[in-house]
């Protein structure tokens, strides 16, 4: 299966993919926008995201770019910690960090956030990536509205383990990077879509 080619989303290269998608149908078309105004507040309150993937224990948390944690809409240069298990007193180490590098409102029907893996905040020159996939992957937030329909989907493109880091944790990134490939990410990812689209 070839990744979809989706406007606004980087062409695919090398390494794993995923397209995650979940389309929520209306057929009062009256209620379409009132419906969309609700998914993008939940879009941009990115700290609650962990809540509505209710089948997972995945939390996410918005963060400046001097790495505090804030309670707004997110913004380019934003950075997003990831937590991928339920971890009594979690250290920096075992969170994911990305960083927004693309926020795009141009279209008042299609809204996006691009990120990719980073390194800590304030550490822009120097450190290693702390994500178990490589700086060049991405992965885009996009939602959407048509006729009869609102969208929510997460493109993820050159999903590549990340060796920028020492030896033991750049083996347990190819482990973790390998089994995301293998389709356990992309369970995360839809059931965070689904979620977000109110239809489980």
């Amino acid at each position: 299966m070839k990744p979809k080619k989706v406007p606004g989303i980087p062409s695919q290269v090398k390494g794993g993919f995923h397209d995650t998608e979940s389309i929520h149908k209306i057929h009062n078309n009256q209620e379409i926008d009132s419906k969309f105004d609700i998914l993008k507040e939940k879009f941009f309150d990115i700290n609650k995201w962990g809540d509505y993937c209710k089948q997972g224990s995945i939390e996410f948390t918005l963060c400046d770019s001097s790495g505090n944690v804030v309670h707004r809409i997110p913004q380019i240069g934003d950075y997003i910690k990831i937590l991928l298990a339920k971890i009594s007193n979690p250290k920096i180490e075992d969170y994911q960090w990305v960083q927004i590098d693309m926020i795009d409102k141009s279209n008042p029907d299609r809204l996006m956030i691009q990120c990719r893996p980073s390194k800590l905040p304030g550490n822009n020159f120097a450190g290693k990536t702390i994500h178990f996939y490589a700086a060049g992957s991405s992965s885009t937030f996009v939602i959407s509205k048509g006729k009869d329909y609102i969208k929510m989907a997460i493109y993820g493109r050159n999903e590549s383990p990340n060796k920028n880091t020492d030896f033991l944790s750049s083996i347990k990134n190819s482990f973790i990077a390998l089994g995301g490939m293998a389709g356990s990410s992309k369970i995360q990812w839809q059931c965070l879509a689904d979620g977000l689209i109110g239809e489980k």
